[in-house]
């Protein structure tokens, strides 16, 4: 397929019009001309009249040595003509044609042997003078006159051509420039292209491919820095298995060879979980239209949370947690729902881990100020309030937190604001009940 060009476009569009105004600007040209030469004719018939009607005229042809200049002019086509009041012949220069006697004075217009005359009449008391002309010499005029702009109309043309390929190559030179400019950049140089010599009508085409560099710029980034941390993060973890390994290898006692082992499972399923983690977090972070399925549908808050209570049941009564969903009044969004799933697991998780046994942990589906909210709720130890905007961030962890759990990611929270930031909603942190504990909060834009 032909890629469009623009300069082409363009040249077809002004050329066309130009092929469609160079005939309108000739006829044009001929009825303005036409009209001009038919006043300066008239008056020149008028004149004639005049000139003709103070000589003294014998009756019959005028012979060739007395006639006036322009009676017999075959450019100009005068026919004159002299007779009496009644009618009767004094003088015609061309006796052939058979001009209609007229009394009135003025100018009108005969068809003669099916040829339009102009004819002026100048009446006097002896005699009545009529100087005629075809209508064709002046149309031949105004042809000829019409026909002389041609030239210059096509010179014109070719000249428009040129100064409009010229005016294109240089109005299309900044394109030029940077196209070549990205074509000579390596992968990692993403520095914004300038903007100074740009024209107008081409700025918000390249402040529209430096957003997007600026945005590339910050995506790599991010995923310069998540694949960092993700690498920090599990070299502790693939360590330690080695050394247990090792440790497992080495030991001949059987009690302590099933220590290892023991050791050695929870090590690999924490690092299952971090990688889970990890997945979930980039499928989270990710755009939608970077190939990875979300598909937005019409999802009950209230379901989803007894949902979620059902799949994380065995694990509360295993820490003796009391963990209930309660459902106050509709809550529907448009969203997709497993990464809904992702992110009531990671809140639930993290209320477990962090709540005490005999504690409770309470998932609400309510609408707050008219719009559906997720709210997970736990008696347990809560965050400090200089904490409070650090714990969205990937793979941070208070010391209060190291403490508590060591097995922990600093990932779950991380996977929570990115899953709400992706269908628009706000997550925050507030006060469990009577002020102890927790509760996360997350807030869906409303909707129908």
């Amino acid at each position: 397929m032909k890629q469009p060009s623009i300069q082409r476009h363009l040249l077809t569009w002004v050329l066309g019009t130009l092929c469609l105004g160079g005939p309108l600007i000739v006829l044009a040209g001929y009825l303005i001309t036409l009209a001009e030469i038919e006043e300066v004719l008239d008056d020149s018939l008028r004149q004639t009249a005049l000139l003709l009607a103070d000589r003294d005229l014998a009756p019959g042809p005028t012979p060739a040595s007395e006639r006036t200049p322009d009676s017999d002019d075959d450019e100009s086509g005068l026919l004159t003509v002299a007779r009496r009041p009644d009618g009767t012949l004094l003088f015609s220069s061309r006796p052939e044609i058979p001009i209609a006697f007229e009394a009135r004075p003025g100018t009108s217009v005969q068809r003669i042997e099916g040829e339009r005359w102009h004819v002026y009449t100048v009446v006097q008391h002896d005699r009545i003078i009529q100087v005629a002309q075809p209508e064709a010499v002046r149309d031949d005029a105004a042809v000829e006159t019409a026909s002389q702009m041609i030239v210059p109309l096509a010179a014109l043309f070719v000249l428009i051509t040129v100064l409009m390929l010229v005016a294109l190559r240089r109005g299309l030179r900044p394109l030029r420039v940077a196209a070549r400019d990205l074509a000579q950049r390596s992968a990692g140089s993403l520095d914004p292209l300038e903007l100074r010599a740009v024209p107008r009508e081409l700025l918000p085409l390249v402040q529209a491919l430096n957003d997007l560099l600026a945005r590339l710029g910050a995506a790599f980034a991010q995923q310069r820095d998540f694949i960092g941390d993700a690498a920090h993060e599990l070299r502790t973890p693939v360590t330690a298995l080695q050394l247990q390994l090792q440790l497992l290898q080495r030991s001949s006692d059987p009690d302590e060879r099933e220590q290892v082992m023991q050791e050695l499972a929870a090590g690999i399923g924490r690092t299952a979980r971090l990688i889970r983690q990890l997945l979930s977090l980039s499928r989270a972070a990710a755009d939608e239209d970077a190939g990875l399925a979300f598909e937005r549908k019409r999802v009950d808050l209230g379901e989803l949370a007894r949902a979620a209570v059902a799949r994380w049941s065995g694990e509360a009564q295993r820490r003796r947690i009391d963990l209930g969903a309660e459902v106050r009044g509709p809550g529907r969004v448009l969203a997709d729902a497993s990464q809904l799933e992702t992110l009531l697991d990671n809140l639930i998780e993290n209320a477990l881990r962090y709540t005490l046994a005999g504690g409770v942990v309470d998932v609400v589906a309510q609408p707050l100020d008219g719009a559906p909210a997720l709210r997970v709720i736990d008696n347990g130890p809560g965050v400090a309030q200089a904490e409070s905007m650090r714990v969205f961030d990937r793979f941070y962890r208070s010391p209060e937190a190291i403490a508590r759990d060591a097995s922990g990611s600093g990932l779950g929270l991380a996977i929570v604001k990115a899953i709400a930031d992706k269908h628009g909603a706000t997550v925050s942190l507030h006060e469990g009940h009577a002020g102890i504990g927790l509760e996360v909060r997350v807030a869906f834009p409303a909707s129908d």
